[in-house]
């Protein structure tokens, strides 16, 4: 029998997104195993491992929205396009965030909707100060993204992989970008208040 499909964690216009579940398997094989968009994140022949495998982490997942995968689903037909994630503030503050959609569903702008919906729901539902997240530098469209919704460029770092797993991983070159929660609820207010010639770029699609 099939999993029960779990409710809607938030929506936006185009999209709803809710914790994924073991009937998720095969949307997030397809994601982890294709070399154009795990290249991104340091595995350039996609991640090693099995449909079972997956399968198996979903089952086990925390059942919470943070800290767990959270699938991104057309709300026009009900397919699944991609995955997110966002986790919960660490001790300074700070929460992430990832985005990750199939490449048939790039250059479409869903990126940057569900990158809005994230950072509502973060700061709505947690007390962080700032939402993070680390686009590698070649990555323009996820960089694009991070700045369309409000992203201060922090800096850059190169993340290396333990040894065990450097004969398939290569090291991560990314930006540091961050979005915080004054610059964040100023743009929205303004977006809720303005007339549309004046509304914020962070909401404007």
């Amino acid at each position: 029998m099939p999993d029960p499909i779990a409710p809607p964690i938030f929506e936006t216009e185009r999209l709803l997104v809710r914790q994924a579940t073991p009937d998720d398997a095969p949307l997030c094989y397809a994601l982890w195993t294709e070399p154009r968009v795990m290249v991104n994140v340091g595995f350039p022949k996609g991640l090693p491992i099995t449909l079972a495998e997956v399968k198996e982490k979903l089952a086990t997942a925390v059942d919470s929205p943070f800290a767990s995968q959270l699938v991104i689903v057309l709300k026009a037909d009900g397919q699944a396009v991609g995955e997110c994630f966002m986790g919960l503030p660490n001790d300074e503050g700070i929460a992430q965030t990832d985005v990750k959609l199939l490449p048939d569903y790039w250059r479409r702008k869903l990126g940057v909707e569900v990158k809005r919906g994230l950072l509502d729901y973060l700061f709505t539902h947690t007390d962080c100060t700032a939402v993070e997240a680390t686009p590698n530098v070649n990555n323009i469209a996820s960089i694009k993204m991070q700045e369309r919704v409000g992203g201060v460029c922090m800096g850059t770092a190169v993340y290396e992989f333990p040894q065990a797993m450097q004969t398939y991983t290569t090291p991560v070159h990314h930006a540091i970008y961050r979005v915080y929660r004054e610059h964040w609820l100023a743009a929205k207010k303004e977006y809720q208040t303005s007339d549309f010639s004046k509304k914020s770029d962070v909401f404007v699609s």
